[in-house]
């Protein structure tokens, strides 16, 4: 690629250059043929009156001395490719034109009308005038001249011009397709790497500081490369997640289960409690599973219609009050006295608050609080705990697929990054937004706010 755009950018200059400098001596020379000829018409216009006022006869007036005069006179006067002509009323010419011009080149009409006559003959140019002089007899007076070579030694000068552009012309283009093709080379290398799998390939940050295209193609590739790592990460500690999440559960199955049908079980109801908490436990991790199929498929569907939120929040806490119960974390709701209504889907409202609560409740120390208010012309819902917290470095995060905090604290069941991104999907589904942020007394607090209903 560098190769082609270097012989591209040479041959345009290249061109350039004979265009413009072809172009440039044509014009030249045509140019400067016209000025010699007007050059030289005015010389034969300004000689003519000085002819005009030289007599050249004599007082035996014969045909030999006045070519004699006239011979005398262009010897006398060093004019090169002049020709100076006597017209007699009868009889020959008396003088001689200059080389390469007859009579028959001349518009004698023109020229005894007083007018000067002029043109190219044979690469010469040439320029006639006629006048009287004082005793009445007519004189033909012929300039000629050769043009000026300008062609050659503007050519020469016109290689040498070209040579030392063409050279310069080289020595850019390999700078520049150097600086130009460099980080396309990188990039493509980048490119490359990544997609072999190594996700830790960049281009170096030098090129993004040339700016441009080159920069945001730059900018581009390290930002696709440093997303993928992090998904990749994050895919590696959602698997480890699950994994832990699947093996705990169906590891005191399974003891529980053998245990009953070894008839070592005293309380059988006491361990089918237990069986059943864990069958729960794996349900809630395989509907979260079949939830990120979603997210990553075509999203959810939405039956929107009017309700009343409270009783919507009031059921969904009902559900996880005995998990609660079962983690020693008291739930406590505020919900105003009248209806708060809003246009949404009543499952997936539900599935927002049992998500929040439930995040809450396995991060809680000992409370969790949820509140239901009406400010601002939205509708606002807050969960939140009295836990360690959202770290700083974990607060943009917490919305994205699959992301499980840096400082996880230890807590009975793992979470498998799926629930947040799942409450910040649907509330946004239904035209609401969501935010993370710390508990002014401590802990994690989420807010979901929604647009009340037009009745």
């Amino acid at each position: 690629m560098r190769r082609r755009i270097g012989f591209a950018l040479i041959g345009l200059v290249t061109a350039s250059l004979l265009l413009a400098g072809l172009g440039t001596i044509v014009l030249a020379s045509v140019t400067d043929r016209q000025s010699d000829e007007d050059e030289l018409r005015e010389q034969t216009d300004a000689l003519r009156e000085l002819l005009a006022e030289v007599t050249l006869v004599d007082g035996q007036n014969t045909v030999e001395t006045r070519a004699q005069q006239v011979m005398r006179l262009s010897r006398t006067m060093s004019l090169e490719g002049i020709g100076i002509v006597l017209v007699p009323q009868n009889g020959q010419l008396l003088g001689t034109f200059p080389a390469g011009i007859t009579i028959d080149d001349l518009d004698i009409d023109l020229i005894r009308t007083g007018e000067i006559d002029s043109g190219r003959k044979d690469g010469l140019i040439f320029a006639a005038g006629g006048t009287n002089n004082r005793v009445g007899g007519q004189t033909l007076l012929v300039l000629t001249r050769e043009p000026d070579p300008i062609i050659q030694p503007a050519f020469r000068w016109f290689l040498l011009a070209g040579f030392a552009t063409l050279l310069l012309a080289v020595l850019v283009t390999v700078r520049l397709s150097r600086r130009l093709i460099e980080p396309v080379v990188q990039t493509s290398g980048a490119a490359l790497r990544i997609a072999g799998g190594d996700m830790t390939a960049r281009v170096d940050d030098k090129y993004a500081e040339m700016g441009g295209e080159l920069a945001d193609l730059v900018g581009s590739v390290n930002s696709m490369a440093g997303n993928l790592e992090r998904s990749r990460a994050l895919e590696r500690q959602f698997l480890l997640s699950v994994s832990h999440d699947l093996r705990t559960p169906l590891t005191n199955i399974r003891g529980y289960a053998e245990a009953l049908t070894d008839g070592a079980i005293d309380d059988p109801v006491a361990v089918g409690e237990i069986i059943e908490s864990e069958s729960r436990r794996l349900e809630r991790l395989v509907g979260d599973l079949l939830l990120l199929a979603r997210l990553e498929g075509t999203g959810f569907s939405y039956t929107l219609s009017d309700h009343d939120l409270g009783p919507i929040v009031a059921d969904a806490i009902d559900g996880l009050r005995q998990e609660a119960t079962d983690r020693g974390v008291e739930l406590r709701v505020r919900q105003p006295d009248s209806p708060i209504r809003a246009r949404v889907d009543r499952d997936r409202f539900g599935q927002i608050v049992s998500n929040l609560v439930g995040n809450a409740v396995r991060f809680a120390d000992s409370e969790v609080h949820v509140t239901l208010w009406f400010a601002e012309g939205k509708i606002h819902l807050a969960v939140g705990d009295d836990g360690p917290g959202i770290g700083e470095a974990d607060l943009p995060h917490v919305f994205e697929r699959l992301y499980v905090a840096q400082q996880n604290p230890k807590i009975k069941e793992s979470g498998s990054g799926l629930g947040l991104a799942i409450v910040r999907e649907l509330t946004e589904g239904m035209g609401g937004t969501v935010v993370a942020r710390r508990a002014t007394g401590g802990g994690a607090e989420f807010v979901v706010s929604l647009d009340p209903s037009g009745d």
